[in-house]
């Protein structure tokens, strides 16, 4: 069937906006109520609609009378004898009234037609029956009796025409990828889908439309906004046809129609694994606690069935503590919980210019498999595409020196069959769920173990002196430690003591803490960077007073501060790692100190 595109000598419209067009001229329509009644009676044109009924959807519950009921139907059956008298009559049936309008002048009535055809038709040619179901459509201006009150608008006559509006444009959509003509009906499925957020089937048609367009980010973006939407607002997952369709874009099911070019790497029928984590270190040392309470944390990812989110662990400590290296081993260890792939992005968060986001995206994006020219522009898009990609897949997210939360939040997965691993300076406690490890500078026997690991047990218990007062003059700092362990395994005829007597000189000890291309004070200059003018100034005052402990008073007595702002810049300090909390003193009186290489490169900069 096709659609008569012949437009009725008279045309009661009601899919939009309320008209009544007569020989193409749109009439001004009667008063209010006259107006709302004839919306009512139309909605149900053949059928009695009780007074009571249209009492409550014209004048709302409680308000109107019979008396007005009848002096509004008075009115439309004036107004309808002047317009409309050939066609429209009102009827009073026992205790309700009743529109009389053929079909052929009711659009809504139109439509329906239409459907049923289509669905009478169903196995023939598939280009008028395209053709048929575009007419159908073009019959909607809008949603039913748009610009009506709530109370009418409410009505379950609207709410099934626009079910069934949506019906036909599956339909059509289903029509169109068959016949090649996916472009038709994407603009008109997409503005549909918009209006109703939960409609499964809508928007499982709407993800195979995008792909047959050749828009593979965009269906995999409109699964993953569905997944989403599905799961903060109802509890639920997406419906299997909505999920075949998704898997469908990843594995390329869908042909490819003429004219348009699908963007090559996006699911070739299998997933790319990304093994991404760096090499872990051989001579790993210590961080036994910490090692213990984030496996237990991650491995969660095989236990437990009901989780909703992510597994999120995050590694925080001063520059040098060894976080990377942490993250690292423990990501090696989870090699074989985490069996689809573990993704590493460096952030830079120490920097003076982190890196951005949208980057890691990309990188990320292409190591899942997407192509170049496939990856979107967007910020948004890119998070989206990634989220979808690794959807119910088994993977470990690594992201290494954070700077902040609005740097993390792109890059974390929504699905909970994956986790992430940060680390950072700073305490990322904006990141929901996030279970966070403290590393710190190692204990002495720790410090010791990882020199001897370095240079050999022989030559360290040769000099147990020399290197207890080593690891002291590195301030237990693992990379410290791990420099000067790198400087003696280069030279095995040179004493611990000697190395020893270069770090007692304050003045170059820090620059003797470097090696290749590791060094104590890089890490200390992109922090010291990050710091406030004032806070700064505060720090340097603070070295001066040598290696001593202080209160907030002291703080606020040297640099002049009033006791807020005292504390607001111990707070910082401490945040950056400049200042460490020594115990609580008395009285609930914390006592600080400023870390010893912090001091030293207060004090000495260059």
């Amino acid at each position: 069937m096709i659609v008569d595109k012949i437009v009725p000598a008279y045309d009661f419209q009601i899919l939009g906006p309320l008209q009544v067009r007569v020989e193409g001229i749109t009439l001004a329509l009667p008063a209010r109520h006259p107006r709302m009644l004839l919306a009512v009676l139309l909605l149900h044109n053949g059928e009695v609609v009780p007074e009571g009924r249209l009492l409550e959807q014209v004048w709302g519950h409680g308000v109107g009378s019979t008396i007005a009921l009848r002096t509004a139907v008075s009115r439309l059956r004036s107004w309808l004898r002047d317009k409309a008298a050939a066609v429209a009559e009102i009827e009073h049936v026992g205790g309700g009234y009743r529109l009389r309008l053929p079909d052929r002048f009711l659009d809504a009535a139109r439509f329906r037609a239409a459907l049923a055809s289509d669905v009478e038709t169903a196995g023939g040619d598939p280009h008028q029956r395209l053709a048929a179901l575009v007419g159908a459509l073009e019959l909607w201006h809008g949603s039913v009796l748009d610009g009506f009150p709530e109370g009418v608008r409410e009505e379950s006559a609207i709410r099934a025409l626009e079910d069934e509006h949506a019906t036909c444009v599956q339909r059509l959509a289903t029509l169109a990828i068959s016949v090649q003509m996916p472009e038709l009906v994407l603009p008109r499925a997409r503005a549909l889908a918009r209006a109703r957020p939960f409609d499964e089937p809508l928007h499982t048609r709407l993800i195979e439309l995008h792909a047959a367009c050749g828009r593979p980010a965009e269906a995999l973006m409109e699964y993953e906004r569905l997944r989403t939407r599905l799961a903060e607002e109802l509890g639920v997952a997406p419906s299997a046809d909505a999920q075949s369709a998704y898997l469908s874009v990843l594995n390329q099911d869908l042909p490819s129609p003429g004219g348009f070019e699908r963007p090559s790497g996006i699911g070739r029928g299998h997933q790319v694994v990304p093994r991404q984590t760096p090499p872990d270190i051989a001579d790993f040392t210590g961080r036994a606690k910490a090692v213990a309470v984030l496996l237990d944390h991650l491995d969660g990812v095989l236990d437990d069935s009901t989780r909703t989110t992510a597994l999120v662990a995050a590694i925080t400590g001063p520059a040098g503590a060894g976080k990377t290296a942490v993250a690292v081993h423990i990501a090696h260890r989870l090699m074989s919980a985490y069996t689809d792939g573990q993704l590493y992005a460096d952030l830079r968060g120490g920097a003076s210019t982190p890196e951005s986001p949208i980057r890691v995206l990309g990188r990320f994006l292409r190591a899942l498999g997407v192509a170049k020219n496939a990856v979107p522009d967007d910020p948004a898009e890119r998070t989206a595409l990634y989220r979808s990609l690794v959807s119910g897949r088994r993977m470990l997210v690594i992201l290494d020196d954070a700077a902040d939360e609005a740097q993390v939040r792109p890059l974390l997965p929504g699905s909970p069959a994956c986790a992430v691993l940060i680390t950072g300076r700073t305490r990322l406690v904006g990141v929901g769920g996030a279970r966070i490890v403290e590393v710190d500078r190692f204990d002495t026997d720790h410090a010791i173990q990882l020199l001897s690991a370095i240079v050999g047990h022989e030559r360290v218990t040769a000099e147990p002196d020399a290197a207890a007062e080593l690891v002291r003059l590195c301030d237990r700092l693992p990379l410290a430690v791990r420099i000067c362990g790198a400087r003696l395994a280069a030279r095995p005829y040179w004493p611990i003591a000697d190395l020893v007597a270069l770090l007692r000189d304050e003045h170059r000890r820090l620059d003797e803490l470097s090696v290749a291309d590791l060094a104590v004070r890089d890490g200390l200059v992109q922090s010291h960077a990050r710091l406030r003018k004032d806070v700064r100034q505060t720090l340097t005052r603070l070295a001066r007073l040598g290696r001593v402990e202080f209160t907030t008073g002291t703080v606020a007595a040297v640099c002049g501060l009033d006791h807020s702002a005292a504390v607001d810049h111990l707070g910082i300090l401490v945040e950056a790692r400049f200042v460490s909390v020594v115990d609580t003193g008395q009285a609930g009186r914390f006592h600080y100190r400023v870390d010893d290489l912090v001091r030293l490169f207060v004090l000495h900069p260059s």
